[in-house]
């Protein structure tokens, strides 16, 4: 199905559904949680909030995104790798601080602390704005009504939402399965081989002129 001949909500779905398989630091940061018996939908919530403001926010943006210098998608394209690299060095940090994590019940810290650690991730992450700021902006406008805009940004908000509570709840039933609080070290390092892959390929397609 292409996304130009496709509804609007079709296109949501679509779109979301690509964002719901690929793996980026956000999706890890509550996998991980869920991993961790933490405060998981509480995370979920927060990540999804942002989510549904940048994709609101894009119906704003509008036809602004056609008027971007192609330079400045380039230069977050590369802050993208960056941050991409550097959340994969802080994976393969955790997977290496300790033999043993102990369990983590949330309860230990505040609601500000937790805002403030999620944040640092969604809001310093520029992947978080490429795809739910620019391409939606640009996708949107490729629709001739309002109607069929709205349908879109509706999709793609549902959509995110289920991708942040399902990854939530994925992480739960990890824990459940695996038991054992090492597994996180194991988490850790996938995480970073992953994050790894995800900057090289990157790499790649940003030196392909």
């Amino acid at each position: 199905m292409s996304l130009v001949n496709a509804s609007g909500f079709q296109a949501g779905l679509a779109l979301g559904t690509a964002s719901m398989a690929s793996i980026g630091p956000n999706n890890l940061l509550i996998i991980r949680e869920g991993l961790l018996r933490g405060r998981a939908m509480f995370v979920a919530s927060l990540v999804w909030g942002t989510y549904a403001a940048l994709i609101a926010a894009s119906c704003l943006l509008g036809g602004l995104s056609a008027q971007f210098d192609p330079a400045f998608r380039t230069t977050l394209s590369w802050i993208g790798l960056a941050a991409v690299a550097w959340f994969a060095l802080q994976s393969f940090r955790a997977a290496s601080a300790a033999k043993c994590v102990e369990d983590h019940s949330g309860k230990s810290e505040s609601d500000r602390s937790c805002v403030a650690r999620v944040m640092g991730v969604v809001w310093m992450n520029p992947l978080t704005y490429i795809e739910l700021l620019l391409v939606p902006a640009a996708l949107g406008e490729s629709f001739a009504t309002s109607g069929a805009r709205f349908e879109f940004v509706t999709a793609l908000i549902l959509m995110s939402a289920l991708y942040c509570y399902g990854y939530a709840a994925g992480g739960g039933i990890m824990a459940s399965l695996l038991r054992n609080r090492a597994n996180l070290r194991v988490f850790d390092l996938l995480s970073g081989l992953i994050l790894t892959g995800l900057a090289v390929t990157m790499a790649a397609g940003l030196a392909v002129p």
